[in-house]
């Protein structure tokens, strides 16, 4: 946790706070906090495990509090409770260089402006009430939104990053090469798409990169000679658009440069801020392309990123938890997690069939789930809902449930589908399906499709109220959101957190590429409150079953490790785990 991270959320509370008309010294306490810790000179979180914030001035025993949760747990609860009293999308309004707290609260109150959405079409129909000079600088800040509003899928992005690295790799120049960025890091948005190479000749390969049939434009090339200063000591790189309009940063450097060329265009620019410090406290020089000792210059040992971090004192990071969240102090205290890998997930707990809306039956869905080395697949078509006036009847449910039976019968020993439903959760947090069909299944996931627009306490108090049926193992997609939305469902993830812990009621990382919900910041939330989660696909065709991966990377960026996730129990195990609830008959 730096300064910056601290600092920012201090501002925000502030902003916050006046957005509400709270209290004036209050918010002057947490905007004059924001403004000496981003100029402070001393690391804050040192600072805090010394116990010395008493030597920050205007620091007093609220927000030591405050600082102290922020870099034991990542959150302020505070800061938390403050989010959910405003529409989430002003929240990004507030972070609008041109516009002040009072104008954001004029927008909302008398504007009704929710979402950076309205902001934008009242600015285009010139009827946003504010002098040229302001129109002119939210201009220019409207502008800049929208283009960070370019961010990819990690779903859709991945699979062209790693098409166009194999293609890349064709080219005989190429010594080694390695997707990097967001992309590497498993970030659930990513921007532009970095490809990191290795070459005897990294200008000619770039080059030669430019001149692909699918690169459509080169927006920028740098040639290694060109290099004046360590900020761009990168080697030769390139930012071209594909034939698809995929933005894509190329960077190639010396076969002996690659796996610093990697870690750095790896990133995140906080984890490498981190690692810069640490390497000049030892008295190294750390950047893309070099590794050597303040002294004499001297080359240190950079073979591989393991040897990097070795180097600095580390163990190695796996690239998933290169935020600056804490990993940094883990590696040092030798309590990174052991998380959970691909290899370890033995079923998929969410697929659907063409029993439902699904593109498959169920016979090539087992076959599908072997091929990807799985023990087990959760069926688990939508049941029956008035709303939407589709899904399984309790009958089509129980003749289901039969065929699943029958089914496994022929399927080798090793393997097994199992009979599961994701329940629709009505308005006022029942589960309106024949319970008695419901106690046959192996699963019961319950969810939540429509109603999202409701006050947050009634959707919560929706969602836990499914969680204390006694029939229902798992909640699916618990926080409702789609990637790529500015809008996201008004719920208090922290009551649903706890109450999953109280209702022993699992919590889904839905791996859809439009969901990976759970996100990575309630999974470690999860993981610290000692929740069991559960993988599930939610695939609609036996393809999408392999977006798994996704979620797997995201329960990496929250530090999951095996012993905390459904997927990674033996088939016998799933069955003793549901068993000992009294919810899983016989499979």
């Amino acid at each position: 946790m730096d300064n910056q991270r601290i600092s920012d959320i201090f501002a925000e509370i502030a902003n916050l706070l006046e957005m509400q008309g709270e209290d004036p010294f209050r918010i002057r306490a947490y905007r004059r906090a924001a403004q000496t810790i981003s100029h402070f000179r001393s690391e804050i979180r040192i600072l805090a495990q010394a116990g010395r914030l008493a030597e920050i001035p205007g620091v007093g025993k609220i927000l030591t509090r405050d600082i102290t949760q922020l870099i034991e747990t990542g959150r302020v609860r505070y800061h938390e409770h403050l989010r959910s009293t405003v529409p989430e999308g002003l929240l990004a309004i507030l972070r609008l260089p041109s516009l002040t707290t009072d104008q954001v609260r004029l927008l909302w109150r008398k504007h009704h402006v929710t979402s950076m959405k309205q902001l934008i079409q009242l600015y285009r129909n010139h009827r946003l009430p504010f002098e040229a000079d302001i129109l002119e600088a939210l201009s220019r800040d409207l502008n800049n939104w929208e283009r960070d509003q370019s961010r990819m899928l990690l779903g859709m992005a991945l699979p062209r990053a790693e098409l166009l690295a194999q293609n890349l790799q064709r080219i005989s120049l190429v010594e080694r090469i390695s997707i990097a960025g967001s992309l590497r890091r498993g970030v659930d948005l990513v921007g532009d798409m970095n490809i990191v190479m290795a070459t005897p000749d990294p200008d000619q390969l770039i080059g030669t990169c430019t001149r692909q049939s699918e690169v459509r434009q080169v927006l920028f090339t740098q040639s290694s000679t060109n290099s004046y200063s360590d900020a761009s000591d990168v080697g030769a790189s390139a930012v071209i658009i594909t034939s698809e309009g995929l933005r894509v940063s190329l960077a190639a450097v010396l076969p002996s440069q690659f796996d610093l060329a990697l870690l750095h265009f790896t990133g995140s620019k906080s984890h490498i801020a981190s690692l810069n410090r640490l390497a000049q406290q030892r008295g190294i020089h750390l950047t893309a392309t070099r590794f050597t000792r303040f002294r004499d210059h001297s080359e240190v040992p950079a073979d591989s990123e393991t040897t990097i971090y070795h180097q600095l004192g580390l163990p190695w990071i796996a690239p998933e938890l290169r935020e600056n969240a804490g990993e940094i102090e883990a590696a040092m205290t030798g309590s990174l997690p052991a998380m959970i890998s691909d290899d370890e997930v033995l079923g998929d707990l969410h697929v659907h069939s063409n029993w439902g809306n699904g593109a498959h039956g169920l016979e090539n869905i087992a076959t599908a789930a072997q091929r990807l080395g799985y023990q087990y697949v959760a069926i688990c078509d939508y049941t029956y809902s008035p709303a939407t006036g589709q899904g399984l009847t309790p009958e089509a449910l129980r003749k289901q449930i039969v065929a699943i039976r029958h089914l496994n019968a022929s399927l080798p020993p090793t393997f097994r589908l199992l009979a599961s439903a994701e329940v629709e959760v009505t308005a006022d947090g029942e589960i309106h399906f024949d319970e008695e069909v419901l106690q046959e299944l192996d699963i019961v996931v319950a969810a939540i499709h429509t109603g999202f627009k409701a006050p947050q306490n009634q959707i919560t108090r929706r969602l836990c109220k499914a969680m204390e049926h006694p029939l229902v193992h798992i909640l699916a997609h618990p926080s409702g959101r789609m990637l790529g939305r500015q809008e996201r469902p008004a719920i208090d993830m922290d009551t649903i957190l706890e109450t999953a812990v109280e209702t022993n009621t699992c919590l889904e990382i839905n791996s859809h590429v439009l969901r990976l919900d759970l996100c990575d910041h309630y999974v470690r939330q999860a993981k610290d409150l000692g929740l069991l989660l559960a993988l599930g696909s939610d695939a609609h065709s036996v393809q999408e079953m392999r977006t798994m991966r996704l979620g797997v990377m995201t329960a990496r960026r929250g530090w999951l490790e095996p012993r905390q996730l459904l997927n990674a129990m033996s088939y016998r195990d799933l069955y003793r785990h549901f068993h000992q609830r009294d919810a899983m008959h016989a499979f």
